[in-house]
């Protein structure tokens, strides 16, 4: 799944039919709570402004979590470990039906963290890829 951020002309848009002059309300952060790097940032839309944007609108808003709806403003270009350091080490873990049930990393700071979000995760293993890391592969079988 990818996150797209929403265009200004869009914003415009969802705030006129808001009635609103501009968004007074402080941005979010979506954070991956494994190793709690950002996702993503976010403008907080209230269940009831969501409800009064016509369909062509409510498809620019993103479900963030139940009842919880935003516009995403902002992405980190390239993925970024919570202690600064840069990514040294990638490790995944495979189940049985090969769904990737764990993606870890080390860092050069020596810090060791494991993501949750898959947008997260897949930037990681995007990054992995572009700067040439390795990737350990293992799979593990239960029951």
């Amino acid at each position: 799944m990818a996150l797209k951020t929403v265009a200004h002309e869009h914003t415009k848009e969802i705030l006129e039919a808001l009635g609103l002059k501009s968004f007074t309300r402080p941005f979010a952060g979506l954070i991956d709570s494994g190793d709690f790097g950002t996702v993503g940032t976010y403008v907080p839309i209230y269940p009831d402004e969501y409800k009064k944007l016509p369909p062509n609108l409510q498809r620019h808003v993103y479900l963030i979590a139940p009842g919880r709806y935003g516009l995403i403003c902002f992405l980190p270009r390239t993925f970024e470990a919570p202690d600064g350091g840069k990514v040294a080490e990638v490790s995944t873990v495979f189940n049985a039906w090969g769904k990737m049930i764990k993606v870890a990393y080390k860092t050069d700071k020596g810090g060791e963290f494991e993501t949750e979000h898959t947008i997260r995760q897949d930037k990681l293993l995007a990054y992995a890829k572009n700067k040439k890391l390795p990737v350990n592969t293992s799979v593990k079988i239960t029951g």
